[in-house]
């Protein structure tokens, strides 16, 4: 892949130098509005800075605290700056500084001070600790002092203090979109539903109210329309250009390289397209189903490690993977596209891919542009790595071995939602996201199980076709290209949104993780080695990158002295089919450019192995091999095939004369 890698950088680096001569970054008139840019272009470490200019220009104005602080715990406590180096928030200073304020003897920074110290203990989840320094406060008209005093109170179960502060920050015209939002989950969450719908009758509160509450009393009240409209609120109120091309194009370079899989029969793009709009379309069910689990059992995430797990499987896992496999039952049921083993597999990974649209739809607003690549390398591909352990289910059931289909289909519908779970979960729940790493490792792992399942579905295509073959050069250099491309688009909209210096800040901090996990897919998921009706183990993980070397050309050389060898040796031929003998894989058939006339053998093929099966023929590379010829009545279309029906001549040693043709 070298050579793509350098043309793909070479592109790269010719568009980004481009941006960054032809656009300016951004000039600002004040530091306020050069504090805005920062936040919304992601930058929360610079714009901490640019927010202490301004305190110290104006300290008494509560809003600048407000978002100091705000701004400050939105800095990851650790960042990886290096192999093996890390960088840490730095709290201490911010500790100092508003300790300082509550010691002036000007009351107003004093309060200042002691809503800092509260705020910071709040978002630090020690809410005791901020009601404390809360109480300290002499002014309570401050802005944003009542909601986040309230706010404290509901997490310490002081609902009544925490409403009458709610309604104390509406009456003063303070923060009121934080305290109508407060207001409105503690109001619903005491199934004081009717005070809430006042809230949605006026457009100027409504605006407020979060759309998952709007939603769930519409769901309680069966107002089928409304709440359909409040489903759609949620899905398009981010919508933006840039995020919509983003969401496209991951969609359309994974629904590409599943086609490029698809080599014996390929589908109907009418059918692939069906297939999508269907994900898209059935993702939405997850509302309703979620909101069922949560508003009539009562089952949502609370902190706790073993409910936060369960409801990752359950009430995510289960959910999702349920939606995203009607598509393909009814392609099943309602169509004749589905048939063949990776059929089950494509249109599962297809109606994934619709619903992973929508789901970065959600995703992709105009502050989070930076996430592109992430979703585009992981999140997709996990959805589709789920739903095709359901498919591959199917496919054993009807492939290798029949029994009970629903039972069947339970068992591996559970391992969807277990692998679906697990992959959440140490995102998800705060104790456990200090192991995140285990999603990543995990993700890795399910790329091998996941190339595994598609491997031996194209093993046992009913139109398996000898003469057609994938060729992993051109599959790496597509995902290649492709992944790379979306890396490169999210370059070019940030540049567009804020600035070249925002992309290259973006690039640099995902430089490491983009370019390992790009390079990781191309070169495991576009590595394959057909073998017709060959059911291979299921790789869990391995470091192997080998090509199938049929339609390659090799050399072989004589090892060991043999009448036979003697006589077809040296040679050299073609690889024209893979075999398996004696139940060992990784045989080849070799059609030889001087052929020898033999009554007894075939005088134009020979059959061969290599003598250690870790070792593979490549190019400037002289492998041992076991060399064979085949006696004339042999029947190489035979079912099963043993050495016994082959003729060894000794050793002999091979090496791969160019790589396998385009």
């Amino acid at each position: 892949m070298k050579h793509s890698l350098f043309i793909t950088l070479g592109i790269f680096i010719a568009v980004a130098v481009l941006l960054n001569v032809l656009i300016d970054n951004p000039t600002f008139d004040n530091l306020t509005a050069k504090a805005d840019f920062e936040i919304q272009s992601n930058e929360p470490d610079v714009a901490e800075k640019t927010l202490i200019q301004i305190l110290k220009q104006d300290p008494y104005n509560i809003e600048n605290h407000y978002r100091y602080i705000s701004t400050h715990y939105e800095i990851p406590e650790r960042k990886k700056v290096g192999k093996r180096r890390y960088q840490y928030r730095d709290d201490h200073t911010i500790y100092a500084y508003y300790d300082s304020l509550t010691q002036s003897a000007d009351p107003r920074l004093a309060d200042l001070g002691n809503y800092g110290n509260g705020l910071i203990a709040s978002l630090s989840d020690d809410y005791v600790l901020a009601i404390n320094h809360y109480l300290h406060v002499k002014n309570r008209n401050l802005v944003h002092f009542n909601n986040s005093i309230g706010y404290a109170y509901t997490k310490v179960g002081s609902l009544e203090e925490a409403e009458t502060s709610f309604r104390k920050e509406i009456e003063i015209d303070g923060n009121l979109a934080g305290a109508y939002a407060n207001l409105a989950r503690l109001l619903f969450e005491q199934d004081r539903i009717k005070e809430v719908e006042v809230f949605l009758t006026d457009q100027e509160i409504k605006k407020y109210i979060p759309a998952k509450i709007e939603r769930s009393i519409y769901f309680e009240d069966f107002k089928f329309f409304r709440y359909t409209v409040a489903i759609f609120r949620g899905v398009f109120s981010g919508f933006n250009i840039l995020g919509f091309i983003a969401a496209f194009l991951i969609m359309a370079s994974w629904t590409i390289y599943l086609r490029k899989l698809d080599i014996f029969e390929v589908e109907k793009w009418q059918h692939i397209i069906i297939t999508v709009i269907l994900g898209m379309v059935f993702s939405l069910i997850t509302y309703p189903l979620s909101d069922f689990d949560n508003l009539i059992f009562g089952f949502k995430l609370n902190g706790g490690l073993i409910n936060d797990f369960l409801y990752s499987v359950i009430g995510i896992g289960a959910i999702e993977e349920f939606v995203k496999i009607i598509p393909l039952l009814l392609m099943l049921r309602f169509t004749k596209a589905v048939n063949e083993p990776f059929d089950y597999i494509k249109y599962a990974s297809l109606s994934a891919l619709g619903f992973a649209f929508i789901e970065n739809l959600i995703y992709f607003d105009e502050n989070s542009l930076q996430i592109m690549h992430g979703r585009a390398l992981t999140s997709v591909v996990s959805h589709m790595f789920d739903s095709s352990i359901i498919a591959y289910g199917l496919i054993l059931n009807k492939y290798k071995r029949r029994r009970n289909r629903a039972l069947n289909f339970i068992a591996f519908f559970t391992l969807a939602s277990l692998a679906h779970g697990f992959y959440d979960f140490w995102l998800i729940n705060k104790s456990a996201s200090a192991f995140s790493i285990f999603t990543a490792i995990f993700l890795l792992v399910s790329m091998f199980i996941w190339n595994s399942f598609k491997n031996n579905a194209l093993n046992h295509s009913v139109f398996f076709d000898e003469d057609k073959s994938l060729d992993n050069k051109k599959l790496q250099d597509y995902l290649l290209y492709s992944l790379t491309g979306v890396l490169l688009f999210e370059y070019i909209a940030l540049t567009l949104k804020f600035s070249p210096a925002v992309a290259n800040h973006e690039l640099i901090s995902s430089l490491y993780s983009g370019t390992y996990l790009i390079m990781f897919l191309s070169g495991n998921l576009g590595n394959f080695s057909l073998s017709k009706g060959e059911w291979k183990p299921i790789n869990y993980f391995t470091l192997e990158k080998r090509e199938s070397l049929v339609g390659t050309e090799i050399k072989i050389n004589r090892f060991t002295d043999n009448d036979y060898a003697n006589i077809f040796l040296p040679n050299t031929g073609k690889v024209i089919k893979k075999l398996k003998v004696s139940k060992e894989p990784d045989w080849y058939l070799v059609k030889i450019d001087n052929p020898q006339e033999l009554t007894s053998f075939l005088h134009d093929t020979v059959i061969i192995r290599t003598k250690d099966q870790s070792e593979y023929i490549q190019v400037d590379h002289q492998t041992m091999i076991a060399f064979y010829i085949i006696p004339s009545q042999t029947n190489l279309a035979a079912k099963e095939l043993n050495r016994a029906d082959f003729t060894f001549c000794g050793w002999a040693v091979a090496e791969q004369l160019s790589p396998k043709p385009n």
